[in-house]
């Protein structure tokens, strides 16, 4: 397991595309957008056909995602970066990098915050 270097953060930035509403005991903290977001570059799309849905014809399409990111700066001591699951999961070794966890939904369904934050697994965690 790797250390919790979180426990030792004293900035938390957000690179996503909206805004991070993290919600604990009685309390919720907003964490505003600070650049533009952290993003896994997709490759082109693959064309894989047609399906006809109703009066349309729509296309099929193979997608994927290259191993390149952008947007995710370097690493600074005492920083945690909110960016979206996939970035974090593209660069497993960076324990800097979380995204938001345990949503919270309105009575609707729609996602309004985050109990908590987390870092995707490696190779060795249990």
């Amino acid at each position: 397991m790797r250390p919790a270097d979180g426990d030792n953060a004293s900035e938390v930035v957000n690179l996503t595309p909206h805004v991070v509403r993290l919600v604990g005991d009685g309390a919720t903290v907003e964490l505003i957008p600070v650049g533009p977001p952290a993003r896994v570059v997709l490759r082109p799309d693959q064309i894989d056909g047609v399906v006809r849905i109703g009066p349309l014809v729509v296309p099929l399409k193979r997608t994927a995602a290259s191993s390149e990111v952008t947007g995710v700066p370097d690493r600074r001591p005492g920083v945690l970066v909110i960016v979206a699951r996939p970035v974090a999961e593209a660069l497993p070794d960076r324990d800097d990098l979380v995204y938001p966890h345990d949503t919270v939904r309105d009575d609707r369904g729609v996602v309004v915050g985050c109990r908590s934050l987390a870092r995707p697994a490696v190779a060795g965690d249990r």
